[in-house]
C-alpha cells in the first residue's frame, strides 16, 4: 500500500485578462478561459490516472449546513 499527502493541483491561466467584474461583453472570454481550465484539468487527471491507476480520491468534507 502506497500512502502520501494530498495534493493539490492549480491550473490557472499565466498572464489571463482580468474580466471581473463580468458583464456580457466579457461573457466570450470567460467561457475560453473556463475551457482552458477545464482541459488542463483533464490533462492532469488523465496522467495521474495514468501514471497510478490505483490512486484514490480523498473523501470530500460535508457542506455546511445552511
Amino acid at each position: 500500500m502506497r500512502v502520501c499527502a494530498p495534493i493539490y493541483l492549480k491550473f490557472g491561466l499565466r498572464n489571463a485578462p482580468n474580466i471581473y467584474p463580468a458583464g456580457t461583453h466579457l461573457e466570450a472570454t470567460a467561457i475560453a478561459l473556463t475551457r482552458e481550465r477545464v482541459r488542463r484539468a483533464r490533462i492532469g487527471y488523465d496522467m495521474l490516472k495514468r501514471l497510478d491507476p490505483d490512486a484514490i480520491m480523498s473523501p470530500l468534507p460535508e457542506a455546511a449546513p445552511v
